[in-house]
């Protein structure tokens, strides 16, 4: 059973987390990917700033510690960046891909500018928003959510009634 909610950014991963906290983990990516100043800024206009300084043992480093939390027997929503997509196929961590429909391009702009996005954060996940969502659609190695007009992952996920796990595990109601 998948433990990992792989999902596109604007999808509402920090919310459907917060409303499961006793089984899920909003697993950020930003200390792991980038050196930050100690307290750890992962703010809306922090993400996509290109004067932030990759870490060599990236995403390799983010990887390691998702297998060190998931030991807890916590379930992860983390962010769809392809590296990391990768890695959790060639480690065998199966995960769920979530992502809008193409067609919500528009939405999701207007979104990002509502949470605080930088225009650097917008040009990268708009105006590569079809390279994104065909490598997305193009994920073999997983189960697919395309959340329609409205949705974000609390429409479409249910904590807790598939698995005998401590965490319970959750159901697809999309």
């Amino acid at each position: 059973m998948e433990k990992i909610i792989a999902a596109y950014s604007g999808t509402g991963k920090t919310t459907f987390a917060s409303m499961h906290r006793q089984a899920m983990i909003d697993f950020v990516c930003m200390p792991y990917k980038y050196y930050l100043e100690p307290e750890g800024n992962q703010s809306e206009a922090c993400k996509a700033n290109f004067d932030n300084v990759m870490r060599e043992d990236w995403p390799y480093n983010y990887i390691s510690a998702i297998k060190e939390t998931m030991e807890s027997g916590m379930m992860l929503v983390i962010p769809s960046d392809l590296s990391v997509l990768d890695l959790l196929y060639l480690e065998g961590l199966p995960y769920i891909l979530c992502y809008p429909q193409r067609c919500e391009k528009e939405a999701y702009r207007k979104r990002f500018i509502a949470r605080g996005n930088t225009n650097s954060f917008i040009d990268v996940f708009i105006g590569k928003w079809d390279w994104f969502l065909d490598a997305l659609e193009n994920d073999q190695h997983s189960r697919h959510i395309v959340l329609g007009p409205n949705q974000f992952l609390s429409d479409v996920i249910r904590i807790g009634s598939t698995s005998s796990s401590s965490t319970g595990g959750w159901d697809i109601i999309a």
